[in-house]
């Protein structure tokens, strides 16, 4: 599928402003959780950058955390009341009724982040950090498959309002401008019936997460700190299991060709105010 790809292009000095911004929304959540007893842990390339360069991948440009389900939503509960409100704001379906995402980002007020292809969205904007919740899912793997299936669907149906306007195939833009009429209350109900579950397994699963993931419960059954750019956040007992299952080699670095960021954005406005821009 072929998407309009204009985006801005980082330098080295800029890229390096972004990931220290992000860095303090990860100090917060820090901060909550810790205060709060609530559990998180670095994931994906955060986790990697952890790991391996003991702060961001040099070209990374997000930060993605987990929490399990239980903590994700006292985390967002206790949010409401203690999260200073003139610096961050948590975004999801209950703070920000045109967010169409069904995990949980934490903003930096008074700054900007517009992805390319989604300037027409009307949703609160600002430089973030991912928060994904960890559900429960069955042990048996034909209903793992279709667990994974259905949220990545209803994912995909909820991207549709980007697709409409992203994709460049006449016909794909059609497809996507009729699956954006459904309501996103179907959608995300849909999303939720197949997501959540009370029934503890040996599994957890990662629904937001590209095609999606399956982990064994038990790397995430404790919390050990790690470095990240001189500070000490959690990752999960058993990353090296979660990293290799995922990456394979992890430590390996991947060839030069492939080191670049994956957020392609087309406007910044950092904290100091200086903006960045596609030029069209």
């Amino acid at each position: 599928m072929e998407h309009n790809t204009e985006y801005i292009k980082l330098n080295d000095d800029y890229l390096r402003k972004l990931q220290l911004e992000m860095l303090t929304l990860l100090i917060e959540v820090d901060r909550l959780c810790r205060e709060h007893n609530i559990q998180y842990f670095l994931s994906y390339g955060t986790l990697i950058g952890a790991v391996r360069h003991k702060g961001f991948i040099p070209w990374d440009d997000d930060i993605d955390i987990e929490m399990c389900r239980e903590d994700y939503e006292k985390f967002c509960s206790i949010c409401e009341n203690e999260l200073d409100t003139s610096k961050f704001f948590l975004q999801n379906q209950q703070t920000d009724k045109n967010y169409n995402w069904v995990y949980g980002k934490l903003k930096l007020q008074n700054t900007s982040f517009i992805r390319s292809g989604q300037e027409h969205l009307k949703q609160k904007d600002g430089i973030f950090i991912d928060i994904f919740p960890l559900d429960n899912i069955s042990s048996n793997r034909f209903r793992q498959k279709v667990s994974l299936k259905a949220c990545k669907i209803c994912r995909r149906l909820l991207w549709a309002s980007v697709g409409r306007k992203m994709v460049r195939n006449k016909f794909s833009r059609a497809a996507y401008t009729a699956l954006s009429c459904i309501p996103k209350k179907v959608v995300t109900s849909i999303f939720d019936v197949f997501a959540k579950s009370d029934k503890k397994t040996p599994y957890l699963a990662a629904h937001n997460y590209f095609s999606g993931y399956i982990f064994k419960r038990e790397w995430f059954s404790e919390a050990v700190t790690v470095e990240f750019e001189g500070h000490r956040f959690y990752a999960p007992i058993g990353y090296h299991e979660i990293l290799s299952s995922i990456y394979g080699d992890y430590m390996q670095l991947p060839p030069v060709k492939q080191r670049y960021g994956h957020t392609y954005v087309s406007y910044i406005r950092f904290l100091d105010g200086l903006e960045l821009k596609v030029i069209r």
